[in-house]
Parts: C-alpha cells; sequence; structure tokens
C-alpha cells in the first residue's frame, strides 16, 4: 500500500509539472510543447533520483527519501517514454530514417544533421537504459539478480545522467524550433547543482575517512 500511494503522489507531482510546462509553451506547436513537457519532467525526476543520494549524505533529514528513488526513477522512464512516442507519432511519423537522418524544419524533407543523429542516437541509449533500470526497480529482480548485480546496475545511473545532460543539451542549445525555450537557464543551474553536491559529497566523504584514521 506504501509504495502505491507514493506511486501515485509522485504520478500526480509528474502530470501536474507536464501541465504546467505545457501551458508556459502554449506559443508552440502543440506537438513540440507536449514532448518538451514531457521530457522536461523526465528531466527533472532523473535529477531528483540523483540528487537524493548526495542529500542523504549531506543531512539525515533526507534519508527517508531513499525509499522514493524507486518510484521516482519509474515514473521518470514512463514521461521518457511519453517524450519519445510523441516524436515519433507527430513528428517522425514512425519511419526511423527521420529520427537518425533529421528533418528540416521548414520544409519537413530529410537533411542529415550530425548532431542532429548523435543526440538522438544518444537519446535511445537514454530510453533503453532508463527503462530496463525502471523494469528491474522490483524486489523480484533483486532476487533474480542478486543483490550486488542489482546494486551495481543501479549505480550505473551516473552514466545515464550524462548522456541525458548532452542528449537535452544539444535540443536546448543548438537545435532550435524557432522560438525560445525558457528551460535553458533552470537547466544549468539544475545541472550545476548537482555537480556542486556531488563533489561536495566526495570531499565531505575523504574528511570523515581521514578522521576515522
Amino acid at each position: 500500500m506504501a509504495i502505491l500511494k507514493r506511486h501515485l503522489l509522485v504520478g500526480f507531482a509528474a502530470i501536474c509539472l507536464v501541465y504546467l510546462f505545457l501551458i508556459s509553451r502554449s506559443e508552440w506547436n502543440p506537438m513540440h510543447a507536449w514532448n518538451r513537457a514531457y521530457a522536461d519532467v523526465s528531466f527533472i525526476l532523473l535529477c531528483g533520483t540523483i540528487l537524493i543520494g548526495p542529500l542523504s549524505h549531506i543531512h539525515r533529514g533526507f534519508i527517508p527519501l531513499l525509499s522514493w528513488r524507486r518510484e521516482v526513477g519509474i515514473w521518470c522512464a514512463i514521461m521518457a517514454l511519453l517524450h519519445v512516442y510523441i516524436l515519433l507519432e507527430g513528428w517522425f511519423y514512425w519511419e526511423l530514417v527521420r529520427l537518425i537522418i533529421g528533418v528540416n524544419q521548414e520544409t519537413g524533407r530529410l537533411s542529415f544533421d550530425p548532431g542532429f543523429t548523435l543526440a538522438n542516437l544518444i537519446g535511445v541509449i537514454c530510453l533503453i537504459y532508463l527503462l530496463l533500470l525502471a523494469l528491474l526497480s522490483n524486489n523480484k529482480a533483486i532476487k533474480i539478480l542478486g543483490k550486488r548485480g542489482w546494486d551495481y546496475l543501479q549505480q550505473k545511473s551516473g552514466t545515464l545522467y550524462i548522456l541525458v545532460v548532452l542528449h537535452a543539451a544539444f535540443f536546448l542549445f543548438f537545435f532550435r524550433l524557432g522560438n525560445v525555450n525558457w528551460m535553458q537557464r533552470p537547466f544549468l543551474l539544475i545541472i550545476t547543482i548537482v555537480f556542486i553536491l556531488q563533489w561536495l559529497v566526495f570531499i565531505l566523504t575523504v574528511k570523515k575517512n581521514k578522521k576515522k584514521k
């Protein structure tokens, strides 16, 4: 029951965020407004799962949030899946060649863009990895893989985070849709906070180990 309640709360929060992101881009093409809304919420939820760890090391008050990472991660995957579905349905028309090569914004025709191709390939890898982590976020997977094997996969979320940042950075700063995307500054702020907190935890851990010696 506790797990269900957490899923409902995280899901409700995610849907509310999607709505807020959507109305903030009311002047955009609806398809791009929807896909970016889901993408932004997925990114925020991913950063949430990343930040919970460092925060729990800095202050014990954040330790209870560790039990929420599974639900947050699953909803992160759901938001990412919806983001990709809208793109495939409304922009790429389920033609994978459009996903790989690129589409000219004005004509709608295929137009090769190396950056677009690389960013989308990174995005595909991110989605597969994210869905894998979400599917394995249960007690049955722990029994099958073993605690150490399961922990190893979950600890690789840092690699996923870096890939997501690269994918998002391209579409925020190098691939314009004709509209100003206000998410640029919050994006930079979020990744800066993640960077600082991770290094802060590293420094605190080193100091703590030195005191023990």
